[in-house]
C-alpha cells in the first residue's frame, strides 16, 4: 500500500484507496457504486479515525474529532457526497478527506476502513452489526451511540447481538464500545461510578427530560428515524432475572429533575441501558428502568400508524404530484433538530438513581444528574444539547481506544467493568470521562428525598 504524502499548502493527503483511483472513477462495485469526491488526487486510507454518516450527528462528531489535537487524520464518509464534502473544510490540527460510499458497500466499506484505527458510526443502528463486520475484517476498532431497536416484539435487541461479539472481537485484538452517546452511554457510566458503592444493588432508575420551545416541546430533540423505531419496541424493565415487557408509554410518574428543568412527568420506554446494565456492573442487580418525557400521545400515534400498515416503507401517500413514503411524511412533520435556526430555549437532564446494600451491610442511594442547556450547546457547536452530549461521549470513547485505556479488546457498552467482571477506567477517571471534552454540569449526591 503506498505511504500517504501531504500537501504544505492544503494539509490534504493524497495517495490511493485500493487500486488507483483518479478522474470520476469509484470505489465499490454495483448497482451504488462509492465514488471519491476528491477527483483530481489519489490518495490511501492510512488514517486515523473515520466517521460514517455526516448527518446532524455525524457531523458534530467530526467537529469534535477534528478539534482534538491527538487525531492526525479523519476520513469522513456519506452516501450523499454534498454532505461529506461540506465538512471537508472544518479541520483545525487534523486533515480531512471527503469519501461518497454506501456503508451497504461492503467491499467499498472494508477498502476504505483499512488503514482506519477506530471508525465511528454514525448512521442508522440499522446498519450497525454490517459496520461491525467491515471493521472486523479490516482490523478496525469501532464506535457507535446507539442499538437497534428490534422491529418485532421480542426480537434480540441488535445491542445484545453486538455484544455477543466480544469473544470474538478480543481474540482478533480490536475494541468497540457500543451504544456510546449521551444516554445510552454517559448514564451507564453515571450508574457505574454509583454502582461501585455498593456490594449489591436493589434498582437503578434513569431518568431524561428536555424543556424547549413550545414547536419542540414534547418531542426527541433527536434523530427521527431512531425515535420511531424505539418507540415500535415496547419497553422493557429488568426485574431481577429477566426482562418484561411493558405497555407503550406507560409507568407514568411525576419526577423531579434539576433546575433549571424541574418536575416533569416521564414514562417508560425501550432504551438500551435497560439492557446492557444488569449484567455488565459486575454484581447483583435487581431492577432497571428507564423513562422519558417525550409526549405519551406521540407514542401511541405510532403504535396506531404502524397497526394500520402506514410506516411499511413501500406504503406511499401523494403530495402534490410526488409520492413518498407516509413515514417521511409523518417524521417530516416532527422537528428536526440540525433544521433548528438560532439557539433553542431550554435544557436537557439526564438523571440516574442507584439504590443498594454496601459492604458493611447498610442501605443507601446515590444520584447522578447531568444538566446542559441548549444555548450552550448552540454555542459551542451550533447544537442541542442532546446531539453535543451524544457527539462528545462518541468522540471521548474514540481517544480512549486510541490512547489504549481500556482494560481488554472486545465489545462492551461503555468503558468499565466488562461482563466477565474486569475493570476498565475506575471512579475518578469515570468522573473526568467528559470533563475532558469540556463538560457540562454534573452533580453527585444522596439527597434526603431518596431512601
Amino acid at each position: 500500500m503506498q505511504r500517504l504524502r501531504r500537501s504544505r499548502a492544503s494539509r490534504e493527503w493524497v495517495g490511493r484507496v485500493g487500486p488507483q483511483v483518479t478522474g470520476s472513477r469509484t470505489v465499490g462495485k454495483g448497482r451504488n457504486p462509492s465514488k471519491l469526491l476528491r477527483t483530481q488526487s489519489r490518495f490511501d486510507t492510512r488514517v486515523k479515525a473515520a466517521v460514517l454518516g455526516t448527518g446532524g450527528l455525524g457531523r458534530i462528531i467530526t467537529l469534535e474529532l477534528a478539534a482534538d489535537r491527538r487525531v492526525d487524520e479523519i476520513v469522513i464518509v456519506d452516501k450523499r457526497g454534498d454532505r461529506s464534502r461540506a465538512l471537508q473544510s472544518l479541520g483545525k490540527t487534523a486533515s480531512l478527506t471527503a469519501l461518497e460510499a454506501d456503508v451497504t458497500d461492503g467491499a467499498a466499506l472494508h477498502r476504505i476502513l483499512a488503514g482506519v484505527d477506530v471508525a465511528v458510526n454514525a448512521t442508522l443502528p440499522a446498519h450497525n452489526l454490517r459496520v461491525m463486520e467491515a471493521c472486523f475484517e479490516a482490523g478496525c476498532s469501532y464506535v457507535d451511540s446507539a442499538g437497534y431497536s428490534p422491529p418485532v416484539a421480542g426480537e434480540k435487541s441488535g445491542v445484545l447481538e453486538q455484544l455477543a461479539l466480544d469473544t470474538r472481537w478480543r481474540d482478533r485484538g480490536i475494541s468497540a464500545i457500543v451504544s456510546m452517546g449521551s444516554d445510552p452511554g454517559i448514564s451507564n457510566v453515571m450508574a457505574r461510578v454509583a454502582a461501585d458503592r455498593f456490594a449489591e444493588i436493589d434498582r437503578i432508575l434513569i431518568r431524561k427530560a428536555a424543556t424547549g420551545e413550545k414547536a419542540t416541546e414534547g418531542f426527541p430533540l433527536y434523530s427521527r428515524e431512531v425515535f420511531i423505531s424505539a418507540a415500535l419496541s415496547n419497553p422493557i424493565v429488568w426485574d431481577r432475572k429477566e426482562f418484561r415487557q411493558q405497555e407503550p408509554a406507560s409507568g407514568d410518574e411525576l419526577y423531579e429533575f434539576p433546575q433549571p428543568i424541574g418536575k416533569r412527568r416521564v414514562h417508560w420506554f425501550w432504551h438500551e441501558e435497560v439492557l446492557t446494565l444488569p449484567t455488565h456492573l459486575g454484581k447483583p442487580v435487581g431492577w432497571v428502568d428507564y423513562k422519558h418525557d417525550v409526549n405519551p400521545e406521540l407514542e401511541r400515534a405510532i403504535h396506531a400508524f404502524d397497526a394500520l400498515g402506514l410506516l411499511r416503507p413501500d406504503h406511499k401517500v401523494k403530495v402534490g404530484v410526488t409520492q413518498i413514503p407516509f413515514r417521511d411524511a409523518f417524521m417530516a412533520a416532527m422537528p428536526e433538530p440540525s433544521t433548528l435556526i438560532g439557539p433553542l430555549p431550554g435544557a436537557l437532564g439526564i438523571v440516574v438513581e442507584v439504590h443498594g446494600t454496601k459492604g458493611d451491610g447498610t442501605k443507601s442511594a446515590m444520584r447522578a444528574s447531568l444538566t446542559m442547556e441548549h444555548r450552550e450547546a448552540n454555542r459551542r457547536r451550533g447544537t442541542t444539547a442532546e446531539r453535543f452530549l451524544t457527539a462528545a461521549a462518541s468522540a471521548a470513547a474514540v481517544m480512549m481506544i486510541h490512547s489504549r485505556r481500556l482494560p481488554r479488546a472486545g465489545v462492551r457498552p461503555r468503558p468499565g467493568r466488562t461482563s466477565d467482571g474486569s475493570r476498565g477506567p475506575g471512579a475518578r477517571r469515570a468522573r473526568g470521562f467528559l470533563r475532558r471534552r469540556g463538560s457540562p454540569s454534573l452533580r453527585w449526591s444522596t439527597p434526603s428525598h431518596i431512601r
